[in-house]
């Protein structure tokens, strides 16, 4: 089913009008799957839920402790500072909870760190809200502090039918939006500005929108997907990340008709070692219909973290992921490569904690899995990518610099190609020209 150019329009109007639509008018106008997934937005029924409207100078954190499952939040325009946790600004337990922003175009409602908080607004399960800072790192495998038990490893859902909408989050020291074990998420019209580590930030959670949102400043993944399924993430804007977008150890996603711009990497959509106990496999990641250009910033990744040694210009990068679509998009000047699907191993063959040597069914079970296998590329517009790489010196994958770049071995794993504009292509296999389709 289309979605129809107005319905989009008149989204938007609620949503925060022109801010909320950022996203191109080729996109706009297309959108497909969102009607669907936008069932329920606004409930039928909403006048028998228990409603808290919550005015500049009071508490959100408060409305949220008062309410009951299913409850909506109002929240009007303003500046708000939540102080009940030193660690995170909103911390949400109950199902059925509706916190939404009364932004307009011109005031929005902002939640901004009250002073050292890591976390904007977690989603948890309630024994999850004294452990958001209990990582050493947020970097993958995600390593405990000293003392820290890890807690439950069940994925089991425990929240369930959980929205935010038309909130600005900022100046965070992790996350912006963080949910975990939540079936039935949406996230609409939400900013992420200035959350160090990660924007918009879904794990071990499952069917769940994203959209009209926005993430910016984040020294890793803007909007990341990780260790979750069913998940629709459409017309949104990233830009100045580490990473625009990031897929992780997830199943089934879809990312159609957003903006990726000036983030180091549009699009990093991968198959992880450090999280590969908790999910292993990344399957049927579909990028499609977006807009993908001048992804060229400086990584300002963490040092030492995997993430780091990544060199910026990468439009759509795919590594060790199976069974994906990537079509439609329109990837233009981005210095190293404009869409890239690589074997785990040939893209981090440096990593020190990977040997591709091993016995996989010894010692590194991961790596029965690492190869990129059966994805499809197909009708994208790449031109104009590659062309400014950088020296070996600075890139070790300058060699790869092209508009359609393929590092598998010791075959293309039944990836293939087929009707993409396109002025360059690179193998490792040496191949004249990207694989067709039968």
């Amino acid at each position: 089913m289309k979605f129809h150019r107005d319905v989009l329009v008149v989204l938007c109007a609620v949503l925060g009008g022109a801010a909320a639509c950022l996203v191109s008018v080729q996109a706009r106008a297309s959108g497909a799957m969102l009607a669907d997934r936008m069932d329920g937005l606004l409930p039928l029924g909403g006048h028998e839920r228990q409603t808290i409207v919550v005015r500049p100078g009071q508490s959100i954190q408060e409305a949220i402790d008062q309410a009951s499952d299913g409850a909506r939040i109002f929240v009007l325009a303003g500046v708000y500072r939540e102080t009940a946790s030193p660690t995170n600004g909103l911390i949400i337990n109950k199902s059925g909870i509706s916190l939404i922003g009364q932004s307009t175009p011109t005031k929005r409602v902002v939640l901004e760190n009250a002073g050292g908080q890591r976390n904007g607004i977690v989603v948890v399960p309630s024994e999850r809200n004294d452990c958001m800072g209990c990582h050493e790192s947020m970097a993958p495998p995600f390593e405990l502090r000293p003392g820290v038990h890890s807690g439950s490893t069940s994925d089991a859902p425990v929240l369930y039918d959980v929205e935010i909408r038309g909130i600005t989050i900022r100046n965070f020291v992790n996350n912006g939006l963080f949910t975990e074990r939540v079936d039935g998420f949406r996230i609409v019209d939400v900013h992420s500005d200035n959350n160090k580590n990660y924007g918009i930030f879904p794990t071990r959670s499952r069917n769940g929108l994203i959209a009209l949102s926005k993430a910016t400043g984040a020294d890793d993944s803007g909007i990341w997907i990780e260790t979750s399924e069913d998940v629709l993430a459409t017309h949104n804007l990233v830009e100045d990340n580490t990473n625009g977008f990031e897929v992780s150890n997830s199943d089934d996603i879809d990312l159609t008709y957003n903006v990726a711009r000036n983030n180091s990497v549009g699009f990093s959509v991968v198959l992880l070692p450090g999280i590969f106990d908790v999910r292993a496999g990344a399957k049927r990641i579909n990028v499609r219909d977006n807009d993908v250009y001048d992804n060229n910033r400086p990584n300002t990744a963490r040092p030492g973290s995997l993430l780091s040694v990544i060199p910026p210009g990468s439009g759509i990068l795919y590594v060790g992921v199976d069974e994906s679509e990537i079509s439609g998009n329109r990837v233009f000047g981005n210095k190293l490569s404009g869409i890239a699907i690589a074997d785990y191993c040939a893209a981090a063959s440096s990593a020190p904690d990977l040997d591709c040597q091993a016995d996989p069914s010894i010692t590194v079970p991961y790596l029965l899995d690492q190869d990129a296998r059966d994805n499809h590329v197909a009708g994208n517009t790449v031109l104009g990518n590659g062309l400014d790489p950088g020296s070996p010196a600075e890139n070790p994958f300058a060699f790869a610099a092209s508009d359609l770049t393929l590092l598998t071995v010791p075959d293309a794993h039944g990836s293939c190609f087929e009707d993409n504009t396109f002025g360059s292509f690179f193998s490792l296999l040496g191949l004249p020209a990207p694989p067709g389709c039968d």
